[in-house]
C-alpha cells in the first residue's frame, strides 16, 4: 500500500466524521422536542440543592463522558486545522482530555479500589432485601392459598360428620311384614358360624428330628471354622475344663447345656440334677470316642458296641439235642 493511498483513505475517513458532527449539529438545532431522557439530566444538573458532596460513581461517569467529549472536540478541532489552520480550539481540547484522563487514573481508580468491598456489599445487600422480599410476598400468597384449601377441608368435614347423625328411620314402627320375614329367618335352628378352621401351634416339627438325625463331625466342624475369617464366639477361659483338667467339655457338650439353658429360662423352672447327669450309657460311649481329651467319633459310629457280648438263646430243641451230644 502506498503513501498516496494512506493519505487518500485518511482524508476520506476525516471528510464522513466532519460530515457526521455537520448532521448531528444541524439535528440539534432544528430538532424542536429534546428527548426525555436529556431533559431530565438537564433538571437535575440545573437544580439548586446544596449537595454535601460528589459520589464516586457520578464523579466517574461524569469524568469519562467529559473525556470522550473531550475525544470528539480533538477530532472536530483536526478537521478544523485542515481547514482554516485555527490550532487554539485544538490545544485546549487536548489539554482537557489530559485533565480527564489524569483525574481517572490518579483519582478515581485509588478510591474505586479502596471502595470495591463496600460496594460489592451494598450490592449484595439489595439484592438479599429484593430476595426477601420476594420470599415474603410468596409466603403470603401461599398462606393466602392454604386457608382457603383449609376453609374447603372444613366444609368436607362437616359433610362427613353428618353422614354420622342418628338415624331417624330407627325411631318408627316397623310394617307387618318386615316383622314376619325376620320370624322367618329366626327359626330356632342353630348354625354354626362359619369361620375359617386353623390347626393349633405346634411344638412339633419335622426340622428338628431332621436336625438330630443328622450328626455333623465335630473334627470337620473345627477344620471349617480354623479355615472361616468370620469372627466366632469363644468360650471363656477355664469354662471347659472338667475331671480337674484332665477332660474338656466337647462341642456336643457345650450345645447341650445351652439346650437345658434356652429349656429352663422359657419354663421358669429347673431341672433335677440327675437329669444333667450323663448316665451310664454316655458315659460308655464318651469313652469310646474320647482319647487324650480329644472328640475321635469322625467316623459316625452310632452302634451301641459293648465289651460284654450276649449270645443268642438256644430253642429247646436245640438244649435238648446238645444233651444228647
Amino acid at each position: 500500500m502506498s503513501v498516496e493511498q494512506l493519505l487518500k483513505s485518511i482524508t476520506e475517513s476525516i471528510e464522513l466524521t466532519s460530515s457526521s458532527l455537520d448532521n448531528v449539529v444541524a439535528y440539534l438545532e432544528d430538532s424542536e422536542k429534546v428527548p426525555e431522557l436529556v431533559q431530565s439530566l438537564a433538571k437535575e444538573s440545573e437544580s439548586t440543592q446544596e449537595i454535601e458532596g460528589v459520589s464516586l460513581l457520578s464523579l466517574k461517569n461524569n469524568s469519562m463522558l467529559s473525556y470522550i467529549n473531550n475525544l470528539l472536540v480533538i477530532l472536530g478541532s483536526r478537521i478544523s486545522l485542515m481547514k482554516d489552520g485555527d490550532t487554539e480550539m485544538f490545544d485546549n481540547a487536548v489539554k482537557n482530555s489530559i485533565v480527564q484522563r489524569v483525574a481517572l487514573d490518579r483519582g478515581v481508580k485509588p478510591l474505586e479500589k479502596k471502595l470495591n468491598y463496600q460496594l460489592d456489599k451494598l450490592v449484595s445487600a439489595y439484592q438479599r432485601r429484593e430476595k426477601e422480599q420476594n420470599d415474603a410476598s410468596e409466603k403470603v400468597q401461599e398462606m393466602v392459598n392454604n386457608n382457603a384449601s383449609e376453609d374447603s377441608e372444613n366444609s368436607e368435614d362437616e359433610d362427613e360428620g353428618l353422614n354420622y347423625r342418628p338415624d331417624a328411620s330407627a325411631f318408627m314402627k316397623k310394617d307387618s311384614k318386615q316383622e314376619t320375614s325376620e320370624k322367618d329367618e329366626d327359626d330356632g335352628k342353630y348354625r354354626p358360624p362359619k369361620i375359617a378352621a386353623a390347626l393349633p401351634p405346634q411344638t412339633f416339627s419335622e426340622s428338628d428330628t431332621t436336625q438330630k438325625r443328622r450328626r455333623n463331625l465335630q473334627s470337620m466342624d473345627e477344620y471349617l471354622e480354623e479355615l472361616s475369617e468370620a469372627p466366632a464366639v469363644e468360650t471363656s477361659i477355664g469354662s471347659t475344663i472338667v475331671d480337674k483338667g484332665r477332660d474338656m467339655k466337647t462341642r456336643r457338650q457345650l450345645e447341650k447345656e445351652a439346650e437345658i439353658q434356652r429349656y429352663e429360662e422359657e419354663n421358669f423352672t429347673r431341672l433335677p440334677a440327675s437329669q444333667l447327669k450323663m448316665s451310664a450309657k454316655e458315659k460308655r460311649k464318651k469313652k469310646q470316642n474320647e482319647f487324650f481329651g480329644e472328640d475321635w467319633s469322625m467316623f459316625d459310629n452310632s452302634r451301641d458296641v459293648t465289651t460284654e457280648k450276649k449270645r443268642k438263646r438256644l430253642s429247646a430243641w436245640e438244649r435238648a439235642k446238645r444233651r444228647k451230644d
